[in-house]
């Protein structure tokens, strides 16, 4: 199978960069995003300008649209790029009209991302046929510059990539090669998950800053003047967790400063130290990045409900402590008013309720029967 035509699903800042970046590399772009006024100046232009490391420049854009099905039809690949809360809306939308043979690409999958998908499909249609992959993080570092431009500041080197099913994995990995070559292939989608990197730094960045955040309307840096020492020491106790509840589980992971290396994101030197706070301090694609307006933002809705209640509920069937986690849950959901551990991904909405967790392998290599 060669990919000729993409559906990039998300016109924030990762869909605008995933679909200037492809179209401006030949492949026939549609781009679907949700709200019509977010579209306007793209329509209005025709594409998107791009600035940043990939170069600079205007990419015409030959479907534009609001409309799922306009924008699937005949795509090849379709790419969600989209926080993952915004997951169920597109598992309800392409539960119909996804065709067997179209491949569905999570960028990013973040934590069980293309586990939710596919179950959702599942209880929406009862299909079993559909065929997710996914990368942990998304595969550019960009910021919308203003409604039609796209600043590409980075392209992520060794991000994880694995397949639900599993024994779809080799033939789309090769397959997925040919668009990002610099993604490498882990053992499964739990794996992908638990190198969640955002779900390990942002809650403690955005809940211990919180009224910074609050004051300044974001008018601060984010990853560098907000990881301060003792930030850095809540995001090593989580990291800390996260891998005793992988090790219980089975899960093959490594140190968040480790992950933040290997994508590019910090120097040789911060990642011996073992320190986020070290790690962060040295990031050079992070270190201009302002902080989000509000509470009312990803870093929490998608990092503490998507990332940090699964993790937790994990680590409770495994008998795990999860002090740090719990406690940034809680506080999230009091900050926000929004009770994460019933709104967040449970272990329900990833099919693994009634799954023992510790032999989940048949499983992720055989998909929903």
């Amino acid at each position: 199978m060669e990919l000729a035509r993409i559906a990039v699903l998300g016109a924030g800042n990762g869909g605008c960069a995933a679909a200037a970046d492809l179209a401006r590399r030949g492949y026939h772009v549609a781009l679907h995003g949700r709200s019509p006024h977010r579209l306007a100046p793209l329509l209005e232009r025709g594409g998107i300008a791009m600035a940043g490391v990939l170069g600079e420049g205007f990419v015409s854009l030959p479907t534009i649209t609001d409309d799922v099905a306009v924008a699937v039809d005949g795509a090849d690949l379709v790419m969600l790029a989209v926080p993952v809360s915004a997951h169920p809306n597109y598992a309800a939308a392409l539960a119909p009209i996804l065709a067997p043979e179209q491949v569905l690409f999570l960028n990013p999958g973040h934590m069980g991302g293309g586990l939710f998908v596919a179950h959702e499909i599942h209880r929406i249609a009862g299909r079993t046929d559909v065929r997710t992959c996914e990368v942990t993080t998304l595969t550019y570092v960009c910021r919308m510059k203003d409604p039609a431009t796209v600043n590409i500041l980075k392209t992520v080197t060794n991000l994880a990539f694995a397949a639900f099913p599993g024994r779809h994995q080799a033939e789309l990995f090769e397959l997925m090669r040919t668009v990002y070559p610099d993604i490498v292939q882990v053992r499964d989608v739990l794996e992908t998950g638990f190198l969640d990197i955002n779900a390990v730094e942002h809650p403690a960045q955005i809940i211990c800053n919180a009224g910074w955040v609050e004051a300044t309307e974001g008018g601060y840096l984010f990853y560098y003047e907000g990881t301060t020492p003792a930030v850095g020491r809540v995001i090593d106790r989580l990291d800390a967790e996260r891998m005793a509840i992988a090790a219980a589980a089975g899960i093959p992971t490594r140190p968040f400063v480790r992950t933040f290396f290997d994508t590019g994101y910090t120097t040789e030197a911060a990642m011996l130290t073992g320190s986020a706070h070290a790690a962060l301090q040295e990031s050079a694609p992070n270190r201009w990045i302002t902080g989000p307006r509000s509470l009312d933002h990803r870093y929490v809705h998608e990092d503490i409900g998507w990332g940090l209640v699964p993790w937790s509920e994990m680590g409770r069937r495994l008998d795990v402590t999860t002090g740090a986690i719990d406690a940034l849950i809680s506080l999230g959901s009091v900050m926000n008013g929004i009770d994460y551990r019933t709104e967040g991904l449970t272990l329900e909405r990833l099919g693994l309720a009634e799954r023992d967790l510790r032999d989940l392998g048949g499983f992720l290599e055989r998909g929903i029967a």
